[in-house]
């Protein structure tokens, strides 16, 4: 097992240094070709820039050469060629741009080269391939906290590297649905709200399947609830003190109403990307939030039909028809049953719902993290086909 090991690690390191070489390369490439373009640009202003000297006829003359060639070796000599033209007429951006091209293809020739061996030496034997799955299974895993640099705070960072590879591949599916609504590949765009968000996400995954323990434990714990604060200051900052005392107000006038009902703040419940705020008293009843009907669907295009003295509740929404009864804890989607978690509820005239179950219900991605009761939903929130125009739906 000892002399596997070792090979497989020589092996990840020679494909590693392979592609590191080949993507250092093209980025070099890339960076020649926008100052040749960048060159090519400021020539119609000064006759006496070098780039002028290679007329457009003869770039042309380039170009016809280069459609013709059918393979590297081609590509190659007329790369040649080009540096050649370059060096008479004084274009030292276009000739560097040739000599690095034409390493670049040399370089990929080879790598093609190495695939193929590599490819003929798993079908001859099954053990190799045994060996190199281990060894790109490896090569993943490594690019996993690599993408999330800068993606994730400083200390959740720390934290997802110091996992082992067995705990980093239980995160495989929580990090495709990151990758399926946020772009690692430019995290200069994200805000704080989703740099927070995806602390949230990962530690929460993270500690609640146990890869953790001592010190290192403790550090997720405090590095998750710096993250909620984070979130439920922007919550609060949506609401103003008249709006945010009266909702509060509402939601402790009813914990004082059953054993199981408690007090919850509107900052504990974030609709993220979301631009319209409660204007009915959350609730909380048996560790679950509840949220009204009204205030849901304001995200969601639909109407509301009551039957049977407005115990029954049927919901039409595009491609959904939902239909709830106060007082039950099974709903029925496109007339299949589901159960939720707590009854639908009704206080001061208004029905009030899961805020989960209508996650679920509609596909929106969300959060709750029971610890600190706090509930975001983050992504697929808004189904309007206006997003600016709140639904209302007791409408008409």
């Amino acid at each position: 097992m000892d002399i596997i090991k070792k090979i497989i690690k020589k092996i990840a390191k020679n494909i590693m240094l392979i592609v590191l070489s080949s993507a250092t390369l093209a980025m070099t490439c890339y960076t020649i070709v926008k100052a040749a373009n960048s060159n090519d640009n400021n020539s119609d202003s000064s006759n006496d820039n070098t780039d002028a000297k290679l007329t457009s006829e003869e770039i042309d003359k380039i170009i016809d050469d280069l459609k013709v060639s059918g393979d590297i070796d081609n590509i190659t000599e007329k790369l040649d060629e080009i540096i050649e033209r370059a060096k008479l007429s004084g274009n030292t951006e276009l000739q560097e741009y040739g000599e690095n091209m034409k390493r670049y293809y040399e370089l990929k020739k080879e790598l093609d080269s190495v695939h193929s061996l590599i490819e003929a030496s798993k079908k001859k034997n099954s053990s190799i391939a045994s060996v190199d799955e281990e060894v790109s299974r490896i090569i993943s895993l490594d690019k996993v906290a690599d993408d999330f640099q800068g993606a994730l705070s400083d200390e959740a960072l720390l934290i997802l590297k110091s996992l082992s590879e067995d705990d980093l591949k239980k995160l495989q599916d929580l990090i495709a649905k990151i990758e399926s609504f946020i772009d690692l590949r430019d995290v200069t765009s994200l805000t704080v709200q989703q740099r927070s968000l995806l602390d949230l996400l990962v530690l929460s995954e993270i500690i609640n399947n146990d890869m953790l323990d001592g010190e290192r434990l403790e550090t997720a714990k405090n590095t998750l609830s710096v993250a909620i604060t984070i979130l439920e200051s922007y919550a609060r900052q949506e609401y103003s003190d008249e709006e945010y005392d009266r909702l509060v107000k509402g939601s402790e006038e009813f914990s004082k109403l059953a054993k199981k009902a408690q007090t919850v703040s509107p900052e504990q419940i974030m609709f993220l990307n979301g631009y319209f705020n409660l204007k009915h008293a959350p609730i909380m009843y048996d560790g679950h939030i509840l949220l009204a009907v009204d205030d849901l669907y304001q995200y969601i295009d639909g109407t509301i039909e009551y039957m049977y003295n407005n115990a029954v509740m049927v919901i039409q929404s595009p491609n959904k028809t939902l239909e709830i009864e106060s007082g039950k804890n099974v709903a029925y989607l496109n007339d299949e049953p589901k159960n939720m978690s707590v009854p639908i509820l009704s206080y001061k005239n208004t029905i009030y719902m899961s805020a989960e179950f209508f996650g679920e219900a509609y596909d929106i991605d969300y959060k709750y993290d029971a610890e600190h009761e706090f509930l975001i939903f983050y992504n697929n929130l808004v189904q309007l086909a206006n997003p600016s125009v709140p639904n209302q739906i007791n409408k008409g």
